[in-house]
């Protein structure tokens, strides 16, 4: 069959269709049927509008693939910018939430780096300098680990490295990156500059379901790097790592709403005699999933600090420790408090409003005061002790001899025991002539003031002799005690 355009020869016909009638392989007749040009005509303006159709579907079709495509490239260039840093070329933070909603926590090491006092390189060079340097800085890192390694820059000169766990231990890939670092020489100008890292690296334990978490620990102990004079690098320990799922606002709100927490009780001695005089209440919460297993607070008490949570977890505490004081008429308790508690509003009515409850056995309390910060307002503090004391309760000031306890605090706030920090304590193993020459001396003050004095950390027999050699009247520690439900005491001792 064909179909055959007559251009001339037949007039006014456009198309003839033949149709060959074919018998034992001979064509004995044709079928022909013509059509005319009119009707061709008539299909052309039947026609028409469909094809106009089909040309605005075709041109519709590729200015969509256009769009597609500037779409798809305006996606990639967003993407990077999101993920990828601009100076550096490595990742960006975000990149790690997406990395860990495929990949589970459990299987790799991670490491914080932080380049110490950068920002005196930008202000002493510049910052297209202070760029250079980044940039070189960063691609000496890169050489220093795996191919499957994941470097991101957090902020600033501050990197976050995640790789996979292998038959290197974490301590040894981070110690070799951090020699890496130290040794790299960078050229500016005609000088040669060095740069000090500081370091946090963890092996993410099994079980773990939060970066966040992660981030706050290896965060927490880069700052303790650098609070103690940059320039270091330092491992996670298994006790830091112990409780990292419970670094979680969530976790640590629901356990106080169902209050699961308890008061242990650690007892301070009379270091002649090891009669037990009163105990220091110790906060733990108890784990949701293993009632048997406390949790320490410093795996929580940073993390609800100065919220609501605190503020609940304080009610709790001051509750059981009243309801102790309560059952057991011959005992002394203390708690701690800290110097900023003191400034809250809501804490100082907390506790004005339990000792104004409880003011008939409230002479047998004691504040142990902690500050992790000078104090400044000397006269504002004492104000606040005057309050506690104008119930008959005792303070008692915490790991004096370290940190910011001064001995202006001796001059400037009426207290009434002193504990030596547990640093100097520990002391006594190591370097036990100038330990005892600065126990000696923080005694002889003592007296003079006629405070209390209290050991601290007192772990074993030799240092418990020392202590006692040394006429420190009181004595705590797990030689002589560990925190214990108060009932395991009492009933001990009757």
């Amino acid at each position: 069959m064909q179909i055959i355009e007559q251009h001339e020869g037949v007039e006014q016909v456009w198309l003839s269709l033949v149709y060959p009638i074919i018998n034992e392989n001979e064509t004995e007749a044709l079928l022909v049927l013509d059509l005319s040009e009119s009707f061709g005509e008539h299909l052309n303006d039947f026609n028409s509008p469909l094809m106009t159709v089909v040309w605005m579907m075709q041109i519709f079709l590729l200015l969509s693939m256009f769009l597609l495509v500037f779409l798809a490239y305006r996606y990639y260039k967003i993407r990077k910018e999101l993920i990828i840093d601009d100076l550096t070329s490595v990742y960006k933070k975000k990149y790690l939430e997406e990395f860990f909603d495929k990949n589970r926590l459990e299987d790799y090491d991670v490491m914080l780096l932080d380049i110490d006092e950068f920002k005196e390189v930008n202000q002493k060079f510049g910052y297209e300098f202070g760029d250079m340097i980044l940039k070189e800085f960063t691609q000496t890192l890169l050489s220093a680990l795996s191919p499957d390694a994941i470097v991101v820059r957090t902020v600033g000169a501050e990197f976050l490295v995640v790789s996979p766990k292998s038959e290197s231990t974490v301590e040894v890939q981070a110690q070799k990156i951090f020699d890496r670092l130290k040794e790299k020489k960078y050229l500016i100008g005609n000088e040669i500059q060095y740069l000090t890292v500081s370091m946090s690296a963890m092996s993410i334990p099994e079980n773990s379901t939060s970066f966040q978490n992660i981030e706050r620990l290896l965060d927490e102990k880069l700052l303790e790097v650098k609070s103690k004079g940059k320039n270091a690098l330092a491992i996670l320990s298994e006790e830091e790592l112990s409780g990292v799922n419970y670094n979680n606002i969530d976790y640590i709100k629901e356990a106080l709403e169902e209050e699961r927490l308890i008061c242990l009780y650690q007892p301070i001695y009379e270091t002649e005699t090891k009669k037990i005089m009163k105990y220091e209440a110790l906060v733990r919460l108890i784990d949701k999933e293993d009632p048997e297993k406390l949790i320490m607070p410093f795996h929580f008490m940073k993390l609800i600090k100065g919220t609501s949570q605190y503020i609940k977890m304080s009610k709790l505490v001051l509750q059981e420790v009243f309801n102790t004081l309560k059952r057991y008429e011959d005992l002394e308790i203390s708690v701690n408090v800290d110097l900023d508690d003191l400034d809250n509003a809501d804490m100082m009515k907390l506790i004005t409003h339990n000792l104004y409850e409880n003011r008939m056995i409230a002479n047998r309390l004691t504040f142990e005061i902690l500050e992790d910060h000078e104090v400044k307002d000397h006269e504002k503090v004492m104000f606040y002790l005057q309050q506690l004391k104008a119930f008959g309760s005792k303070i008692a000031l915490d790991d004096f001899g370290s940190g910011y306890a001064s001995y202006s605090y001796l001059i400037k706030l009426n207290i009434d025991i002193l504990k030596i920090d547990g640093s100097i304590i520990k002391e006594l193993k190591y370097s036990p002539d100038h330990a005892k020459t600065v126990i000696r001396s923080i005694r002889e003050l003592a007296e003079s003031f006629q405070y209390d004095l209290v050991a601290e950390f007192v772990s074993d027999e030799e240092i418990y002799n020392i202590i006692k050699d040394l006429g420190i009247q009181y004595v705590q520690g797990y030689y002589l005690g560990e925190p214990k439900p108060i009932e395991w005491y009492v009933d001990k001792k009757y």
